[in-house]
């Protein structure tokens, strides 16, 4: 994650970015403890962390989604596609591809910048990027963009500032060689010509275009009121309101796997028992250690065991309950992340039909990933007509999500019994579960049948 300094990207031309140092807060803490390394680490009390930030929103990220499909057909559902609709259906399939991986980013952040760039998309995180202007709805309107690439030994980083003037849209580019490697933080450098970079040489300094009523990006909105800044037009993170839950599970962890390691059995004997054993050559068992100078004459000789304490029991109780507040506070339903007492790992459980939390969590999450994406699309539908790449044409978008309660031996179990009763082709089934090709599974096959007949030796089964 690279956070790029707001007051030297709006500087650059100009521009006020819309910002306050309590969201430039909030973004580094919420960044800090789903990369593993929240404030309350401490070497010196053993307190480790088990990521359950980043878990939770790879969780919440995978079910939003889970089998994403979206279909770009012509404006009569038909299934002959106009050029238009093909290429679009393309670049639809080049969004779904990376998007999954880049909905964690998003979930942990409060929200994702979806940005067609001609070739490909650019999935922007907060933190690379500054608002310079929003809608009366808090939409963003305009903003600073930055990416980054290393030509050599050198790191350099390019500003893509969007704007409408006037009725104009805006699109200006500039590079620049940084002053530092690539960090956490930085700085930019001198302003160098983009043609001096060669991912960026075939980019122009500036874009004018007219008839555009909406910016040339998209922004997925993690839904959910912002807390920490109510005038900011970014999303908070999905663990935002748990941090201090998070807390005590890092720290119910560490406690468990410090008793654990302080449960090995040790017995403990005097001084006497260590130089006799020394004098006469004999090796002490691993589990015996001496008690060290300054014990009493009569404890010299003295036999202690070391009997260790384990409160793992009460030690996973706490942490299940932890984990369980978390989860609610992070939308999900009561009891969906567990520790296993068996394994020792954190687990999200089956979704089932009846938790409504999480599956309302999901659908909120779905519906404005949905709006984002058509926003998106519509925006690479405008380059398409801006370059002449192909003959403008109506279409449609059609969204599939998968179902988050779904269970495959269940379905199986049903696709295979609507198969008996006649309901649904054979072949539909063998192809969706026996894992067949279509050609395979509509092959003939041979029917089977026995026909039984009484001879002098007994039945003779004859096949067919």
């Amino acid at each position: 994650m690279l956070f790029v300094r707001n007051t030297d990207i709006g500087r650059e031309f100009g521009a006020d970015i819309i910002r306050s140092d309590a969201m430039d807060r909030a973004l580094e803490t919420w960044d800090n403890i789903s990369r593993g390394r929240p404030i309350w680490l401490n070497d010196g009390d053993d307190i480790e962390t088990v990521n359950m930030a980043k878990h939770i929103a790879d969780t919440r990220a995978r079910l939003v989604t889970l089998d994403i499909g979206l279909t770009v057909s012509g404006a009569d559902g038909g299934t002959v596609k106009s050029p238009r609709a093909a290429r679009l259906q393309e670049i639809a399939d080049d969004l779904l591809r990376r998007l999954p991986e880049k909905m964690s980013d998003a979930e942990r952040l409060g929200g994702l910048i979806i940005k067609w760039n001609g070739a490909t998309w650019d999935y922007i995180a907060p933190g690379n990027f500054g608002v310079t202007a929003t809608d009366n709805n808090g939409e963003i309107t305009g903003a600073i963009f930055a990416s980054f690439v290393r030509q050599g030994e050198e790191y350099y980083t390019r500003l893509e500032y969007h704007r409408f003037v006037g009725k104009t849209y805006v699109v200006t580019n500039s590079a620049y060689r940084n002053q530092n490697a690539m960090n956490d933080r930085y700085t930019l450098g001198a302003k160098v010509p983009l043609k001096s970079v060669t991912a960026w040489a075939d980019l122009r300094d500036e874009v004018r275009i007219e008839n555009l009523t909406a910016p040339l990006f998209a922004y997925y909105r993690v839904p959910g009121a912002n807390t920490i800044d109510p005038s900011s037009p970014l999303g908070v993170s999905v663990f935002a309101n748990a941090i201090p839950e998070l807390r005590a599970v890092d720290i119910a962890f560490s406690r468990k796997g410090a008793e654990i390691e302080d449960s090995k059995h040790i017995t403990f004997v005097g001084q006497a028992a260590l130089k006799f054993s020394q004098n006469h050559n004999v090796e002490l068992p691993r589990f015996v250690k001496a008690l060290g100078v300054g014990v009493s004459d009569m404890e010299k000789s003295a036999v202690h065991e070391h009997v260790p304490t384990l409160l793992t029991e009460d030690r996973i109780k706490d942490i299940n309950f932890d984990l369980s507040m978390a989860g609610v506070k992070c939308g999900f339903s009561e009891g969906v992340f567990v520790l296993d007492g068996q394994t020792g790992m954190i687990t999200a459980t089956q979704v089932e039909a009846d938790d409504r939390d999480t599956i309302q969590t999901i659908k909120g999450d779905r519906d404005a990933l949905k709006t984002a994406i058509e926003r998106a699309m519509r925006s690479a539908d405008a380059m398409l007509s801006l370059y002449g790449q192909t003959p403008v044409d109506v279409y449609e978008l059609n969204f599939h999500f998968g179902d988050i309660t779904y269970n495959y031996e269940e379905d199986k179990a049903n696709w295979k019994s609507y198969a008996a009763q006649g309901w649904i082709p054979k072949w539909l089934y063998f192809v969706k579960f026996e894992g067949m090709s279509e050609e395979e599974a509509k092959a003939p096959r041979k029917s089977i049948s026995k026909i039984y007949h009484l001879t002098g030796c007994g039945i003779i089964g004859v096949w067919k």
